[in-house]
């Protein structure tokens, strides 16, 4: 790999490399890895599956719905893992297409700017979303390190309830094995953590990277002819006609454009279906915990805030690639209809025509093919949680279309009419399809 385009994915490789899946890790380091780090992630997804089954055998309500929210990003961080692996070559080779579009386009300076600036913003990115996530997952994972050194402090007495980052104790003796659970939860949540900035980010490069090829096809379709000459040979020979070299070099690189994107596409589209299923779960769960715990125990909630929050933020990682492949490749149409194909032959326009017949639907990625991955779909999401003070404070209300509850909480939403009603006890109605909020 080129030392600049390494500079750019220098971050990017280390998060991957920490996990076992940088494409080029010899064998043996994979193995040494893996050997490491899948123990620590299963038996993470052991303990939260394991807490959350003895729960309800114990009839421990609070336990299950603590527990709930943990096991469903493990799922979903898993999937992203999984899937990885599972589509391992073709991970490996996108990064080799990457390779070999830097080494064509670095000796032509025009092209090499324009993918660097595709490059740096992809490092942007990457290094913002490693501050912001591990800066919103801090609250949920310190505050059973803060408890533990306040009572080591005499500052409070924990003794009867000592805290993990997740509820276990009808699984396993927590008295016994305290401080093992607990620096295993924390360990397993900065794998967990490390998974989901890893995949994102890379994907994320990988989109970026087709952005590049996008602006690289403009430059070169603003400037196949590079003549103002209005004399044109409309039947000339293709041997010698140079514009039309010009636009069969545009087709070449549409084509390659089209098979980058689908590779990307093939290898991530059933992941995509769990992780916004998963997703979408936990964001439910994880507000509904913040809502019923905000008068009682606000430290709790603050906690499932901040992890809604970082759910939200995956969702909108996930959704942004897509809106950004959909954006670039949308564009295409118009950078070959304000070219100066006017000014080429027949075969050079039926060249293009084929072009232009390939870019009237932009390339997009889907959760399966059922669920487009882009902001649209993702401003869908929106809940607004309301409450009412002189109410019972378990009794939260939903309102739809009005905008004069006293106190807005949380945001929620869905594209269907639903009313939530909670009095130790949850009912659920959904209405006509018809949007919440015009």
């Amino acid at each position: 790999m080129d030392s600049t385009q390494y500079e750019y994915l220098r971050l990017n490789k280390y998060l991957l490399f920490t996990i076992g899946i940088w494409p080029y890790q010899t064998t043996l380091q994979r193995s040494l890895v893996a050997i490491v780090f899948i123990p620590i992630i299963v038996a993470q997804v052991i303990l939260q599956g394991g807490g959350m089954i003895t729960a309800i055998t114990a009839n421990d309500i609070d336990s299950l719905l603590e527990g709930f929210a943990p096991f469903m990003i493990s799922l979903m961080c898993l999937a992203k893992y999984i899937n990885f692996f599972y589509n391992f070559k073709q991970m490996k080779r996108l990064l080799d297409i990457m390779r070999e579009d830097w080494e064509i386009y670095k000796k032509l300076r025009n092209e090499y700017d324009l993918l660097c600036e595709q490059y740096a913003i992809g490092k942007k990115i990457t290094i913002s979303f490693v501050a912001f996530l591990f800066g919103l997952i801090t609250p949920f994972a310190a505050m059973p390190l803060l408890l533990n050194a306040a009572d080591a402090l005499g500052l409070c007495n924990i003794s009867d309830d000592r805290p993990l980052a997740f509820r276990v104790e009808h699984f396993v003796d927590v008295d016994k094995y305290y401080f093992p659970l607990l620096v295993h939860s924390y360990i397993g949540t900065l794998a967990y953590t490390t998974i989901v900035l890893a995949i994102n980010s890379i994907i994320a490069v990988y989109v970026l990277h087709e952005s590049g090829l996008c602006e690289v096809l403009r430059f070169k379709l603003e400037n196949f002819v590079e003549s103002d000459v209005m004399d044109v040979k409309l039947h000339a020979n293709k041997r010698d006609d140079k514009w039309y070299e010009n636009a069969r070099d545009c087709v070449i690189l549409h084509k390659h454009i089209i098979e980058f994107a689908n590779i990307l596409e093939d290898a991530n589209t059933t992941s995509y279906l769990l992780q916004i299923g998963f997703n979408m779960i936990c964001v439910s769960f994880t507000q509904f915990q913040a809502v019923i715990n905000i008068q009682e125990n606000a430290a709790l909630a603050f906690r499932y805030i901040s992890v809604t929050i970082s759910l939200l933020c995956d969702l909108l990682f996930v959704s942004w690639p897509g809106q950004q492949l959909s954006d670039s490749t949308e564009r295409i149409f118009e950078f070959t209809t304000n070219g100066k194909w006017y000014l080429s032959s027949i075969n050079c326009r039926k060249l293009l025509m084929m072009m232009l017949s390939k870019s009237i639907t932009p390339l997009k990625l889907t959760a399966y093919k059922f669920y487009t991955l882009n902001l649209e779909s993702f401003s869908a999401v929106r809940f607004i949680f309301y409450i009412d003070r002189s109410l019972n404070r378990r009794q939260v209300i939903l309102k739809l279309n009005d905008h004069s509850g006293p106190y807005r909480i949380i945001i929620i939403n869905t594209k269907f009419y639903t009313y939530i009603d909670i009095d130790n006890q949850l009912t659920l109605i959904e209405g006509s399809r018809r949007p919440l909020f015009t």
